[in-house]
């Protein structure tokens, strides 16, 4: 029989037993309760100086963090430049690296970019970075930038020598959350200084990564002369040629091209029509853009089937892709002429807007028509106030013979109705065959009312670029992209509505006039265009008009 005794000590014994158990298997974990811990980890003490000098081939360094941290973010985001072998070995907060093979007379650097986190998931803000040297003095020349990046992510400049003989040689140096960086204790040499977002987490680039190259190498220069950089990221296409898939007649007056890219620029009269045998030039009648990638041509006779011909570029032709990769004006394209009589048929492809009434309307709206096949002639247009039906002076371009452009001449009155008229009763193709569109196309628009916003205006000083188009952009404090506007040729610009907020003025040089920031790549090198020195806060408020800005570009 068991007492009340023994069951005590049993019970006693069995607690201490689990208890002794888990304590054998207890793991670091964050402290629960109190307040949510939101301060970021930094590296608090670390066992050399910085800037230290005359060390050997073997060197440890001990650093201490100023809380735990996941370990793993370390070893991803740790890097030596030049690059050497070293080991990790953890204790608590504190790791050690080890070197056992540094090169003689050379300036190291060792960085901890802003992609490590502690155990509540808190990212670092600061780049850690050590500068240390094997020989009796450091490298004593410097580049320091900014970086802007429309992703979180952890951002890292990278510096290469210019010179292709020190190519191999290569800086990464991880930057602050703000996009700040600077590259210190550099040999006194030419870069090409580009940057990256690590999306992926890799702590290195990769294919598909935002990356940037600035407009032009930078000279590395003692700290007093310190040149600053700034790096636009974006998205980089692989750069490639523009090329023709196939030119063929596809009726007795159709000749049609197909390029390798989506087009964005096409001069009127690009092309020459001859008879391959006799080169008697045959007339081209129209020209249009039957898709994004294709071209048609309309001849002004009859085609044979049993005759060759050829299409020249004129000479200074733009076809040009959205890259600005273009093709060369000494191309020519054969194909043979073919009988089929042209039967197209003639009606709306698209419209901008395409919905019935647009709201909150830009002050100088565009309405945009394309036609199945080359017009005639164009249609009558009018933009008529209401309700009054004032009508409204319009510029109308033709891009080609079966598109229009139209935008009103003057920037229209704010939180006012209009209505675009589009007569299409007498619409016509090249051949004579009418429309199955009849009556008017009409498109309501519903302008902006300005009262809740603000303006802006200034200049975009270009003293280093021969720019020919400056183009200006407003961002939020996300980084999205609210506004862009066009600078005349004196640089001017003028932004008519802003809602009332807080934004980040900005500006480049389109130099491929794609419309859009080109970023560069670096594999293969590319560098990027040109953009302003730095960025410009700016308020908004109701019925204000902010002026005098001045942006200024820079390589």
């Amino acid at each position: 029989m068991v007492s009340m005794h023994h069951l005590r000590w049993l019970v006693r014994t069995a607690t201490s037993a689990i208890a002794i158990g888990m304590l054998s298997c207890a793991v670091v974990l964050p402290p629960s309760g109190g307040p949510e811990d939101r301060t970021p980890p930094l590296v608090e003490e670390c066992s050399i100086p910085n800037g230290m000098i005359r060390i050997g081939s073997q060197l440890a360094i001990r650093l201490t963090f100023s809380e735990y941290v996941e370990r793993s973010d370390i070893a991803r985001n740790l890097s030596i430049t030049p690059t050497a072998p070293y080991q990790l070995d953890w204790s608590g907060r504190r790791v050690t690296i080890a070197f056992d093979s540094l090169r003689p007379q050379t300036t190291y650097r060792m960085s901890i970019a802003t992609g490590f986190r502690d155990l509540h998931g808190n990212r670092a803000t600061e780049p850690f970075t050590l500068v240390f040297s094997t020989g009796d003095q450091l490298d004593s020349c410097q580049i320091h930038g900014l970086i802007t990046s429309s992703v979180s992510a952890p951002l890292y400049a990278v510096l290469r020598p210019a010179d292709s003989v020190a190519s191999a040689l290569e800086y990464r140096i991880p930057a602050a959350a703000d996009g700040r960086f600077l590259a210190d204790a550099l040999p006194c040499l030419r870069f090409v200084v580009a940057a990256y977002a690590d999306v992926n987490g890799t702590g290195s680039f990769e294919a598909g990564e935002p990356v940037g190259v600035a407009a032009a190498s930078i000279q590395a220069q003692p700290p007093a002369q310190s040149p600053s950089v700034r790096i636009w990221l974006g998205y980089s296409s692989s750069p490639r040629e523009l090329e023709v898939i196939s030119c063929r007649a596809i009726s007795s007056r159709r000749i049609r091209i197909e390029f390798s890219a989506p087009l964005e620029h096409i001069s009127s009269r690009m092309v020459q029509l001859v008879e391959s045998a006799s080169a008697r030039r045959v007339p081209i009648a129209a020209t249009m853009a039957s898709g994004p990638q294709t071209i048609e041509f309309i001849s002004g006779e009859l085609l044979s089937d049993t005759t060759s011909y050829r299409l020249i570029l004129t000479p200074g032709a733009l076809i040009a892709d959205s890259t600005g990769a273009r093709l060369p004006d000494t191309v020519s394209f054969a194909f043979k002429g073919l009988a089929t009589p042209d039967t197209l048929p003639l009606s709306i492809r698209s419209i901008e807007p395409n919905r019935d009434t647009t709201w909150n309307a830009d002050l100088k709206p565009v309405l945009r028509v394309m036609w199945t096949d080359a017009l005639a002639e164009l249609p009558k247009v009018a933009l008529i106030k209401q309700p009054h039906r004032d009508t409204i002076p319009i510029a109308i371009e033709q891009p080609d013979n079966a598109s229009l452009r139209v935008q009103a001449r003057d920037s229209l009155e704010p939180a006012t109705t209009y209505t675009w008229l589009v007569q299409l009763r007498g619409v016509r193709s090249w051949r004579g065959a009418s429309s199955s569109d009849t009556g008017f196309l009409v498109r309501t628009i519903v302008t902006l009312d300005t009262r809740t916003g603000g303006s802006l205006s200034g200049i975009v000083n270009d003293s280093c670029c021969n720019c020919q188009q400056r183009v200006v952009i407003v961002r939020t404090a996300q980084h999205a992209i609210v506004a862009t506007a066009m600078a005349d040729s004196s640089g001017h610009f003028r932004i008519p509505f802003l809602p009332e907020g807080k934004y980040e003025l900005d500006a480049f040089c389109d130099q491929n006039a794609n419309g859009r920031y080109d970023s560069g790549s670096l594999r293969p090198l590319r560098y990027g265009e040109p953009v302003a020195e730095r960025p410009i806060p700016i308020s908004i408020k109701a019925r204000w008009d902010v002026s005098g800005i001045t942006l200024r570009l820079r390589r």
